[in-house]
């Protein structure tokens, strides 16, 4: 695969043991992809890696060149298993650092909360918040004090839900494609029935990417859902105009 197939692409890496291991339920895999798709981007790959540096630098590396945005989510912050900046840096060949100007900003934050706490000074490890790659962006988005750090376009956000998606805020700007044109079909027949007519379809417009999204509960007006996406809307348009075509006459309940 290479970057910029018919508009921009992005992959997904979540970074926990916690989520890996089930404690921890993921949340931003599926809001980042979402949102990534409201954007018109490409979401290609969506990984869960371990808090561990060799593993994160694997995902990254196995990742650029194949999408043009890598977003990572969670191992950002002071902890001993927050570990993401240290593996963006080793999987980009470049050094960590802290900017000054970071560090200001997090002892203003961190030490307004040890005041509260009754403390004299900031834990030392608090500043690693404040430990980026070397030559990386820091974006600032309204409603949170600490920056998204983007670097060769991986952008690495923090695990905590609210935070990510505030932050998503600061980079969804320069995440800008063609829109995706989604058509669905909600049909009466099994899968087994549809099935020569979906693989005719799938053949003849290959740029429309075709699903079928069987159900099996008795709650449901339909057996199989079907979708047709792409960003070319005319190539949708045919490709359902055929669709409705092969199906069983009176199968179709209805579309959207």
């Amino acid at each position: 695969m290479t970057p910029s197939r018919g508009g921009p692409s992005a992959a997904v890496v979540i970074v926990g043991n916690e989520v890996l291991s089930g404690k921890v339920r993921d949340e931003n895999g599926p809001f980042l992809l979402e949102r990534l798709r409201g954007a018109g981007v490409e979401a290609r790959r969506l990984l869960t890696v371990a808090d561990e540096i060799d593993e994160i630098v694997w995902a990254l590396r196995s990742l650029r060149g194949e999408v043009d945005w890598i977003l990572t989510t969670g191992g950002v912050g002071p902890t001993h298993d927050d570990v993401t900046v240290a593996g963006a840096a080793a999987a980009l060949g470049r050094r960590v650092v802290r900017p000054e100007a970071l560090a200001e900003r997090v002892r203003r934050h961190v030490g307004a909360e040890v005041s509260e706490g009754l403390g004299r000074s900031i834990p030392e490890a608090a500043l690693r918040l404040a430990d980026v790659p070397e030559g990386a962006e820091l974006l600032f988005q309204e409603g949170i004090w600490l920056p998204l750090i983007v670097v060769e376009r991986i952008a690495l956000f923090p695990g905590v839900p609210a935070l990510c998606r505030l932050q998503f805020e600061a980079l969804a700007p320069r995440l800008r494609g063609s829109p995706f044109t989604l058509r669905s079909v909600y049909v009466s027949s099994s899968e087994p029935e549809i099935a020569a007519a979906l693989d005719a379809v799938a053949d003849a417009h290959p740029s429309v990417a075709l699903g079928s999204y069987p159900r099996f509960d008795s709650e449901a007006d339909h057996r199989v859902k079907l979708t047709l996406e792409s960003r070319d809307g005319t190539a949708v348009d045919r490709a359902l105009r055929e669709l409705l075509d092969r199906l069983p006459r009176g199968s179709v309940i209805r579309q959207e």
